[in-house]
């Protein structure tokens, strides 16, 4: 593995200083695989306070006494170092009631979550695994730690979890942990809805979402996230083709729900996040001619006219050519919106309208050079509004 440089360091220095110290969890488990690891989580028999002393002479940030973390910062980049520890009951299915220090590794890695998370290396590249870890990660089988009642017992996320690495890795789930997971998915209830966003969006654009995704609808998972649920199972076979950003594959896996906006706004996403993903939801399917597009990007914005095409072109067959003859469209023209006409609300009010018939004045010059009656040019629009505020005021003078 290359270790950076400081997190090799303080690697090197815990043990000049009598102390253990591994690499363990995802960096390990990546670096297995052959792939290039991007966190370091580094795990120590040194106690807190021995950990400070050893570094003495770097800057060290006291991140998480009570859970055994501190952090050293060296060549600017920070590094936490967390104590072999043990933990008591989760009494709140969420969190340890006790966390006590051990000088032990095996305790330390009996308590994680599954065996190719639960691997050690240290820095001369000796490895412990004590739970057949690099067994599942050649088989390609994601496996509790332990019994996984206990572990999806102590914290209910873990079951998510579980899919998430499943949908991250392409790996199978154990079957007794898979149908622990599925017995236990009601606890997920007790889990904060930002950590629950946390883990939903990332499994949602992970490589292999839809196999997760459909064990999760077929086990009932989904009952326990949010309210009476309608999942769009069609959307699983084409939720690979959408770009990979959550507010999309969720809007897509919630397509067709009366209340999808709700499912996803109790996820307490960003605003952003919530008026992309329910702008998809509301957009109506336009027909594929010229003059529908315009109007459909009109309406939508451009943004969210080219993701909801995405995804009614794999809800609707007849529509599959439409973000291929959206983005065509999008290629060669340029008006798309009343700002992007030649003429403002000056003209208008210099062709008679006033107050809200301005806006809808220029509305009318839109649709007309949407519906190519006139081209997107000033003398074409003045003339067109001249027209309009013509009749305007012979409507008014037959009434």
């Amino acid at each position: 593995m290359r270790i950076p440089a400081a997190i090799e360091y303080v690697l090197r220095q815990l043990e000049a200083g009598g102390y253990e110290a591994y690499l363990v969890g995802g960096c390990v488990r990546d670096h297995l695989r052959g792939q290039a690891p991007s966190d370091f989580d580094v795990t120590t028999s040194a106690l807190p306070d021995e950990t400070e002393r050893v570094f003495a002479g770097d800057r060290v940030i006291e991140t998480g006494l009570k859970h055994g973390t501190v952090t050293v910062l060296r060549d600017g980049m920070p590094v936490e170092i967390t104590t072999y520890r043990t933990e008591g009951a989760y009494s709140d299915g969420r969190h340890p009631d006790s966390v006590a220090f051990t000088r032990s590794l095996a305790e330390d890695l009996c308590r994680r979550d599954f065996t190719v998370n639960a691997i050690a290396m240290d820095v001369h590249g000796g490895i412990v695994d004590l739970y057949g870890g690099r067994e599942d990660l050649a088989a390609g089988c994601l496996r509790a730690v332990g019994d996984p009642v206990t572990r999806f017992n102590e914290d209910a996320l873990r079951i998510l979890r579980a899919f998430r690495f499943a949908a991250k890795l392409g790996f199978a789930i154990e079957p007794t942990t898979l149908a622990a997971a599925i017995a236990l998915a009601p606890r997920l209830r007790m889990v904060s809805r930002e950590r629950i966003c946390a883990e939903l969006t990332k499994l949602v654009c992970a490589p292999h979402a839809a196999e997760a995704l459909t064990q999760m609808a077929d086990g009932g998972v989904f009952d326990s996230l949010f309210d009476a649920p309608q999942i769009n199972r069609r959307a699983l076979a084409y939720l690979s083709t959408l770009p990979a950003r959550a507010d999309i594959r969720l809007a897509a896996l919630f397509y067709g729900d009366a209340r999808a906006e709700m499912h996803i706004a109790s996820l307490k996403p960003s605003g952003a996040f919530l008026r992309r993903a329910a702008g998809i939801l509301h957009a109506a399917a336009p027909a594929l001619d010229a003059p529908s597009l315009r109007r459909f990007v009109y309406a939508n914005g451009a943004d969210v006219a080219r993701d909801a095409a995405l995804v009614l072109a794999g809800e609707q067959a007849a529509l599959a050519a439409m973000p291929m003859q959206l983005d065509d469209l999008l290629a060669r023209e340029n008006c798309f919106a009343i700002g992007d006409l030649r003429v403002n609300g000056d003209d208008a009010r210099a062709a008679g309208f006033a107050g809200a018939a301005i806006g809808r004045a220029l509305e009318d010059v839109l649709f007309a050079v949407f519906d190519g009656k006139i081209d997107n040019s000033r003398p074409a629009e003045t003339e067109f509004l001249l027209s309009l505020g013509t009749k305007a005021v012979d409507r008014e003078s037959k009434v």
